[in-house]
């Protein structure tokens, strides 16, 4: 998944979060509210269908209490039946309201839960007033004036501030020459501080919820982008330092831009290390090669200035030995000049400094004049040449024609120098391989052992000391190798020890359907 996509999604889980989180903190405070207002079985939907909560709540206190009256003027002995006041307390809950009953001064009934000292002490105080003088609001008659009678009620109403805001319903009836009192006492109070509460609580949850989101969020990005960054930082720093050996970890499972990163930053890694052992070894094989090259040069140059001093100190007395000497001083200067011609050629090949001019040449016409100057060249070191061409004789290929020869040519020359036989043959096969043409020269020499093999094609190897002991530069089938690659083929080697070489190259064939790619 790419970084925007993840960013995306946490920033949608993120509001999606927020949202969820104030819907029920909404909730929360609604219900809170409407329990405080309408009491405990009060819930939201009460909003859309009470538009003014008191007046609403004093309706309903005034039909209960209405009710209750009835019910006590229909049987007194209610007002002394624990039963009938569980019942009649629990009608009282749903209006945010509780029951108490007094009975000569003592509590009988107590429904409200808060019911501390200070509340006790007033609805004591309330039940010992002087209620002979006071007007009370008889429910048969209305108001009247003079001593309560056996069985009356009274109705008194007043507001209790501490330790809580309550509407308070007094009925008071003369039962048996003795006081009962009935209240209803019904809360209005402390609603701000209901709500500062619960809006405090609901920022504590908020906080601590933002908090933990942030702290999620923070362990996510970290985890995601800035841990990896910090362990590529690292690991460049290291790459800097010149270690190219430092290890990258991070998950190869990811697919995002931080993936492709690291992914991209290995590959940079590996490629640049394998460059810096690319140039370390070139630059070994570059020393290997002018340590090569004196030495070869300073042979024929040492073998030269001798024979000169010789002439000079005049040693070469005679003219037979004037000319032998002569001789081998032309042979020597030839020597260089080939060691210096093969270094100029490779350095050309190497730099792409070499022009190629690729033709459609025919594999039958071609090679057998190749083969006849090579026939020549075996005869006059008394080896012998087997050749086939197993290729139609339609049969083209895409080669630069002198380039090509002189890969044959170095290959054979190789064959030759190496031989370490009385009767060398050197065999050539031409074969059709759909694609390509493969050529195969077989020689029947000392061969290659197993550990040099691998190597005969780098620049300056030569196999053993034998070989070494035959000069030249070494870079015969490294320009082989390069001229075969330039032409889209590849050149490779089998042999024998003490039973001969056997080297392959392929070459691109002619087919009419490339014309219009060419």
């Amino acid at each position: 998944m790419k970084i925007t996509k993840k960013v995306k999604l946490a920033l949608a889980m993120v509001w999606i979060f927020a949202i969820i989180t104030m819907l029920i903190g909404t909730i929360y405070i609604s219900q809170c509210y409407m329990t405080g207002v309408y009491g405990d079985d009060s819930s939201i939907t009460t909003l859309y269908s009470i538009k003014d909560p008191i007046r609403e709540i004093y309706g309903e206190v005034s039909e209960y209490k209405v009710q209750v009256i009835e019910d006590f003027k229909k049987n007194s002995t209610l007002l002394t039946d624990k039963n009938y006041l569980k019942h009649a307390n629990r009608l009282a809950r749903e209006m945010n309201s509780s029951i108490i009953v007094i009975e000569n001064g003592e509590f009988r009934f107590v429904g409200i839960e808060e019911f501390d000292d200070s509340l006790k002490e007033q609805l004591s105080r309330t039940f010992y007033e002087d209620y002979q003088d006071t007007m009370y609001d008889k429910l048969r008659d209305g108001k009247v004036e003079g001593t309560a009678n056996e069985g009356d009620f009274y109705i008194k109403e007043f507001i209790i501030t501490s330790p809580k805001l309550y509407l308070c319903n007094q009925i008071t009836c003369i039962k048996n020459n003795e006081r009962i009192s009935f209240y209803i006492l019904t809360y209005y109070g402390n609603y701000l501080q209901q709500f500062r509460g619960t809006i405090t609580r609901y920022s504590i949850l908020l906080v601590f919820l933002m908090l933990f989101l942030s702290g999620v969020l923070a362990f996510l990005v970290y985890r995601q982008f800035v841990n990896p960054l910090v362990r590529l930082k690292k690991a460049a720093e290291e790459i800097g330092a010149g270690n190219l050996d430092v290890k990258l970890e991070y998950d190869t499972n990811r697919q995002d831009e931080i993936g492709e990163l690291c992914r991209t930053f290995d590959d940079m890694k590996a490629k640049l290390s394998d460059s810096v052992s690319e140039k370390i070894r070139y630059e070994e094989e570059n020393r290997e090669l002018i340590s090569n090259i004196s030495h070869d040069l300073k042979t024929p140059i040492t073998t030269i200035k001798g024979y000169v001093e010789g002439i000079m100190d005049g040693v070469a007395d005679t003219p037979e030995k004037r000319d032998r000497y002569l001789k081998m001083i032309y042979n020597k200067a030839n020597e260089l000049d080939a060691l210096i011609n093969e270094l100029s050629l490779y350095t050309n090949i190497n730099n792409n400094a070499i022009p190629y001019e690729f033709h459609r040449v025919s594999v039958k016409d071609y090679f057998s004049d190749c083969m006849e100057e090579i026939q020549a060249t075996l005869e006059s070191h008394d080896m012998t040449l087997v050749y086939h061409n197993y290729c139609a004789d339609d049969v083209r290929v895409v080669v630069d024609p002198d380039q090509l020869k002189r890969v044959i040519n170095n290959i054979v020359t190789n064959s030759i120098k190496y031989m370490g036989k009385n009767k060398g043959q050197i065999e050539i096969y031409i074969h059709d391989a759909e694609e390509m043409v493969k050529v195969s020269i077989i020689d029947n020499g000392r061969g290659i052992d197993e550990e040099s093999l691998p190597h005969i094609f780098d620049r300056t190897y030569r196999a053993d000391s034998a070989r070494q002991s035959r000069g030249g530069s070494g870079l015969g089938l490294a320009i082989c190798k390069k001229i075969i690659e330039e032409h889209g083929g590849r050149i490779w080697a089998k042999s024998q020890k003490d039973k001969g070489t056997t080297i392959q190259f392929t070459l691109k064939k002619y087919i009419k359907e490339e014309v219009t790619n060419e």
